[in-house]
């Protein structure tokens, strides 16, 4: 597993839960893996409780399947729980796009065209994890512009089984498709072209099945 720092503002349980569920997303923590409550917590310097606590949580969202005297189960890729979390993040971040494209500055597309710049940067780097933190980064701008972080908080919540898709995705096809329809999407913002920035961004989210059938192929083991 990969440790990051506990943050200041964050109490035992949060911290836990979000150690866990990155290391899960980027599958330092494969599906099929056992988490021991007792070595997480030795790691992370924390009583069991916070941890127990947070695989708990994880349960509920079903990304973790806890085994009465075992321990704990990454559970495999579900992809009737992946299409369910793309379905209300599609459903929410068209309608937050669209509106983005309304009320977005200049200030809001020069940050746009920063994070797509520095994608195409890090693309010449072959640095994927800062790929992916700056995917992540270029959706959440649009949250932001709308004043919605609510909804990006509930999107991100529910989207950890399409995240850990999207991260054999990323391993699997070339990034540079994805780069380019961000490109298109920012073009329509400023073209100020709300109703072709949510063609497009649904368009962008619905390529997880454009991509399934090489992950399936590269990654079979993963899958349940």
């Amino acid at each position: 597993m990969r440790f990051t720092e506990k943050d200041k503002k964050e109490s035992n349980r949060e911290y836990a839960l979000r150690v866990i569920k990155e290391n899960i997303i980027n599958l330092e923590l494969k599906p099929g893996t056992m988490i021991s409550e007792q070595d997480v917590a030795d790691e992370l310097k924390l009583s069991r409780t916070p941890v127990h606590e947070a695989l708990q949580e994880l349960a509920n969202t079903k990304i973790i399947e806890i085994l009465p005297q075992k321990g704990s189960l990454v559970s495999f890729i579900n992809m009737k729980l992946v299409d369910e979390a793309l379905f209300l993040r599609a459903a929410i971040e068209s309608a937050v796009t669209e509106e983005a494209v309304e009320k977005s500055t200049e200030e809001d597309i020069t940050a746009l065209e920063e994070n797509v710049g520095l994608q195409e940067f890090y693309y010449t780097k072959g640095n994927l994890d800062k790929l992916m933190e700056l995917d992540n980064n270029f959706h959440k701008l649009m949250y932001r512009i709308t004043d919605k972080m609510q909804c990006h908080y509930m999107v991100k919540t529910m989207n950890i089984h399409y995240d850990r898709f999207r991260e054999l995705r990323i391993h699997t096809s070339d990034t540079k498709v994805v780069i380019n329809e961000h490109k298109n999407i920012l073009q329509a913002f400023k073209n100020k072209d709300s109703a072709k920035a949510k063609e497009l961004i649904l368009k962008h989210l619905n390529r997880l099945y454009v991509d399934e059938k090489d992950i399936r192929k590269k990654y079979p083991e993963f899958f349940n």
